[in-house]
């Protein structure tokens, strides 16, 4: 196959998903790794990470290896039909704050939950298995994410540093109505005892300092 026909191809579906395929989408329409790597070295696409490319016309982005890394774990499936599967895996722990921008957690291990166990090979990244339901997950960048709420509570049952996991309840408490900053605080306080607090602790309050209890 021709670089120019692969190229128009893959235009549309590289379009549909920040300018990223995997090798699995490119195969199902018509273009095979060897063409692929023909691209790649002809500088049209370049390698985000293994099964992962991005078209050399689309700027990189922020967010690309925890999107190229979701994008990864089910290759044959395009985004747009996999981010309104709420059994698919979700951004979650320190990678969904990190896409939040919800204090200074490190994105590494690139973590994601899904309601199925799923294994991975691949160094870096981390696959937890859990319940979700639709109000817990959200929309960032395009890749699902648990919520400000979920992901917040994850990090406390996850043994987080509670300095951390306050400097992004905090982020997130900024800008919501008493009624989230009331249903967060009974939550929190109920997982101190996971945190390796005694019952009754108002873990809430300490996270984020007595003067504002």
């Amino acid at each position: 196959m021709k670089a120019l026909d692969a190229l128009n191809i893959l235009s549309d579906l590289m379009a549909s998903q920040r300018g990223l395929v995997t090798t699995a989408r490119a195969e199902a329409v018509g273009v095979d790794r060897r063409a692929l790597s023909r691209l790649e070295r002809n500088g049209h696409i370049e390698r985000v990470m293994s099964s992962v490319y991005r078209s050399c016309a689309a700027p990189s982005f922020r967010e690309e290896r925890v999107y190229a890394a979701w994008l990864a774990l089910d290759r044959a499936v395009p985004a747009w039909e996999r981010a309104r599967d709420e059994s698919d895996v979700v951004a979650s722990r320190g990678t969904a704050a990190w896409l939040m921008g919800l204090g200074e957690l490190n994105p590494e291990p690139i973590t994601f939950t899904s309601v199925e166990r799923r294994q991975s090979a691949r160094p870096g990244l981390r696959l937890v298995k859990a319940s979700l339901v639709r109000g817990e997950i959200v929309q960032v960048s395009g890749i699902p994410t648990t919520s400000p709420e979920r992901t917040v509570l994850d990090l406390l049952r996850d043994g987080e540093d509670e300095s951390l996991v306050s400097n992004a309840l905090r982020d997130f408490l900024r800008d919501n109505p008493d009624s989230v900053v009331s249903s967060v605080c009974e939550k929190v306080d109920e997982v101190a005892t996971r945190c390796g607090h005694p019952a009754g602790y108002p873990l809430f309050g300490a996270l984020l300092g007595e003067a504002q209890l």
